[in-house]
């Protein structure tokens, strides 16, 4: 945000806020270019043939016994709650136009 403001030529000063200062820009959130971006790979993923090693380690369940105390995110969670959060399903990925339409985030 600092670097955008001195682009800008925006100071603090003014007491804008961030959300005014991406919408000036016509950027959006970075959260929303990371869950996109997570979106669009697990869509590769999802087409893959079944001997990818990607595809196998996708489809195969973790073993084992989890540590005690607070669990580390696992990159299967965050798919599964960004594709709730748009309401989409895996069968979709295999239509990629509709993939793509349905994960992009428009810009401001």
């Amino acid at each position: 945000m600092r670097m955008l403001r001195w682009v800008m030529g925006i100071s603090l000063l003014e007491r804008l806020e961030n959300d005014e200062i991406r919408r000036r820009a016509g950027l959006v959130k970075i959260t929303v270019v990371i869950r996109e971006s997570r979106l669009r790979l697990f869509g590769h993923v999802l087409r893959m043939d079944d001997e990818e090693g990607v595809k196998k380690d996708w489809e195969e369940p973790v073993r084992g016994r989890r540590s005690r105390g607070r669990q580390r995110i696992r990159w299967r969670y965050k798919v599964r709650e960004d594709m709730e959060r748009r309401g989409l399903a895996e069968d979709g990925a295999f239509d990629r136009r509709q993939w793509r339409r349905r994960v992009r985030q428009p810009t401001p």
